[in-house]
């Protein structure tokens, strides 16, 4: 349970880091780009697996990694496309809903137990996810942009039932730090890519503020990834209910802080939310 109680640690901070990012009017472009080269740094310097760059590429798990470390950045424009034209909310809410894909995924591919217990646990984690980010009671969407949100919950599902592929197939307790490097590396290279058809000034990188927002999202993103594959690996629930553990604790620890440290007021629906999600750990947790 640990690695899963520091995933959702990690995850939380994250959260809490676009918050200041948004306080504090920090271009988020800059410290995204940034934040791949270090959670890829972490994850070389930190690997256990002793292997060379030749057998890193001839590993069985490398397309794999691939193609989650392109999801990744992908979805964060994606995201960030979906924010501004089909509204926050309905962004957030779809990017969160995304967790329906790997508990499905695990259930069917995995063969997990299903039970009315474990059923209504998730259900309840879904409607706690969406209702703890609803303001003002109502999702507003631009309809002439349904696809971004919808985009964002299918890459966002497909990313995460990769990883759970990837753990399940492929890993060991070993080599996860190097799977989360590498991935991470390739979501750093296509983010220079970017960078270079952008015309972005390199010296728009080394600003102070930049440079420190950067870093920490890199070490949050970082700690998220290894810790929630070590947390699928060695948690004692199937993964179809740590997802929605995950999940519902980023919610859970986010509005906690939100609301002591940024004074956000929840609505009556948020409380319900909040209330629904304590309610799923506590059947899930007994599943």
């Amino acid at each position: 349970m640990i690695y899963l109680f520091l995933s959702i640690a990690s995850s939380t901070v994250i959260v809490i880091l676009f918050k200041y990012f948004e306080k504090y009017k920090v271009d988020l472009y800059y410290p995204i780009i940034i934040n791949y080269f270090v959670a890829s740094g972490l994850g070389l310097f930190l690997n256990d697996y002793k292997t060379g760059f030749v057998e890193v590429f001839q590993s069985n798990w490398i397309f794999l990694a691939i193609i989650i470390g392109t999801l990744l950045i992908a979805m964060f424009f994606v995201i960030g496309l979906s924010i501004q034209k089909a509204g926050i909310t309905v962004t957030t809410v779809s990017s969160r809903m995304s967790l329906i894909i790997p508990i499905t995924f695990s259930i069917i591919y995995y063969n997990e137990s299903v039970s009315t217990v474990k059923i209504a646990g998730i259900v309840l984690a879904i409607m706690a996810i969406f209702f703890s980010l609803m303001r003002k009671g109502k999702i507003k969407l631009n309809q002439k942009y349904f696809y971004l949100p919808f985009i964002a919950f299918v890459g966002g599902g497909i990313s995460d039932a990769l990883v759970k592929y990837s753990q399940q197939e492929y890993l060991s307790f070993d080599n996860t730090a190097l799977f989360s490097g590498i991935l991470f590396t390739f979501s750093a290279v296509i983010g220079v890519f970017i960078s270079f058809f952008k015309k972005t000034p390199i010296k728009s990188f080394f600003k102070p503020k930049i440079l420190i927002s950067g870093i920490l999202l890199g070490a949050a993103n970082f700690g998220s990834m290894l810790f929630f594959i070590k947390a699928l690996a060695n948690c004692k629930f199937e993964s179809s209910i740590v997802f929605g553990f995950n999940h519902i604790g980023i919610i859970l620890f986010s509005a906690v802080f939100a609301t002591i440290v940024f004074k956000e007021k929840l609505s009556l629906i948020n409380k319900i939310g909040i209330v629904l999600a304590f309610l799923s750990i506590l059947i899930l947790s007994r599943v």
